[in-house]
């Protein structure tokens, strides 16, 4: 009865765990890290992010389509 109880109790560790990783990976997770500040201006931001939008939609934060509107263009 005890050797039931434990593959029981593994098998539930084991699917808490297997689920949490299969969970953690991001769609994007080959996307490079960038923030409006990583650019010289916000023609360089603008043509990363037409490039890529799914990656770069950070650099739009109010969802116009234009990045990075504080830079000087």
């Amino acid at each position: 009865m005890k050797h039931n109880k434990l593959i029981i109790i593994l098998l539930a560790v084991f699917t808490v765990i297997a689920f949490s990783i299969s969970c953690s990976s991001d769609s994007n997770s080959d996307c490079p890290t960038k923030t409006c500040g990583d650019f010289a201006n916000q023609e360089q931001a603008q043509s990363a992010y037409d490039n890529n939008k799914s990656c770069y939609k950070n650099l739009d934060s109010d969802g116009d389509g234009i990045a990075c509107e504080n830079l000087k263009k």
